[in-house]
This record gives C-alpha cells, sequence and structure tokens, in this order.
C-alpha cells in the first residue's frame, strides 16, 4: 500500500514528537551524575574500609581466574579465601546507610562462597559465581575502593540469559564457559 504525504508527515511528526519527549543523551548523564553524587554523600567509607574491600576484589579476582582456568580445586581455595576476608571486614567508623550496604553486599558474598566451596563440579560452582559477581559489581560501584580501572563485564549466553563479572583486564576471559568459549563476551563498562 502506498501512503498518502499526510500519513507520512503524520508518522515523521510522531517520531518528532516521541523522540522530543525524552530527555536528551546530555540530560540523561547529568542526571546520572547527579545521582551518582548522591549516593557519594550518603556512602562515606574510611581508608581502611577501602583497604579490605580492596583485599576482597583481589580474592574475587583470584576465584574468577580459577573458574576462567576451569579448576574447581583452585576456585574452592580461592572461594574459601574470598569468604574469609570478606567474614573478616571490620566495618568501623562507617555510617549506618554505608555500614547497611556493605552487610547485605557481604552476606551475598561469604553465603555464595560457602556453597560454591562445597561443590565438586566447576559448572555447578560458576552458578554461585553469578550471585558473588552481581554484589561484587554493586559493591565496587558504591563504593569505589580501588583507584585503578575495573572492567564490567557480560556474556550474553549464560543459562538462558547472560551474567556479569568483574576483571582487572579489558580482555575477555570468561568465567562462565572458561575455555569452552574463553572470548564471549563484551567489556559493559569501565568503574
Amino acid at each position: 500500500m502506498f501512503k498518502t504525504n499526510g500519513q507520512i508527515f503524520l508518522m515523521v511528526f510522531i517520531l518528532m514528537l516521541v523522540s522530543a519527549c525524552g530527555p536528551s543523551e546530555q540530560e540523561r548523564a547529568q542526571q546520572e551524575q547527579r545521582q551518582q553524587q548522591m549516593q557519594m554523600q550518603m556512602v562515606e567509607t574510611t581508608a581502611e574500609f577501602n583497604d579490605q574491600m580492596s583485599a576482597v576484589l583481589n580474592r574475587y579476582f583470584d576465584l574468577k581466574n580459577a573458574l576462567v582456568d576451569s579448576d574447581a580445586e583452585r576456585a574452592k581455595g580461592y572461594a574459601e579465601s574470598l569468604k574469609m576476608e570478606a567474614d573478616g571486614v571490620e566495618p568501623a567508623g562507617l555510617n549506618e546507610e554505608t555500614l547497611a550496604l556493605w552487610v547485605s553486599f557481604g552476606e551475598v558474598i561469604i553465603n555464595n562462597s560457602r556453597d560454591l566451596i562445597l561443590l565438586e563440579d566447576v559448572d555447578d560452582q560458576r552458578y554461585h559465581f553469578e550471585y558473588i559477581s552481581e554484589a561484587m559489581i554493586q559493591m565496587v560501584d558504591t563504593f569505589r575502593p580501588v583507584g585503578y580501572t575495573v572492567y564490567h563485564q557480560s556474556c550474553p549466553m549464560v543459562r538462558d540469559g547472560s551474567a556479569d563479572w568483574l576483571s582487572r583486564e579489558e580482555d575477555i576471559r570468561n568465567p562462565y564457559h572458561g575455555d569452552r568459549m574463553m572470548r564471549c563476551g563484551e567489556v559493559i563498562r569501565r568503574i
């Protein structure tokens, strides 16, 4: 069917109206910046707490690398180290909001690390790593405990969906598939 000039004009007008109603890219960036500033005002950390978060993050990277290598025994050992590091965090000097955030992240990290330690199969371990990664991503996003770039990466092919993880390296080394699909994934953002 052919469209008349009036129909085409109406479609163009509707498209312009729809695109004009949403915030511009600059406005969205400003909104995100305001949200981050508000969050930073609420989240106050100490140098000691940031050092502890950095140590937790290092144990997480060890676990991730063991899963990249599909090494279930090493993963168990690193999950134990991660659990102990997270369980040993001393949150002295934090305000109530920051403490509540750490407690919520810490519980997920500790509980899923404990569950991962009990498993022999690397694919079963990866299931718990997914939850650990979600908590770690939120933790790094919230506290910004390190002075280097952390890469938020994602694989679109994990258990009928996607799963994310953090890495020190920009190169993709997939902890959910190991050598089966080592390069499957992409960098979502730099934190």
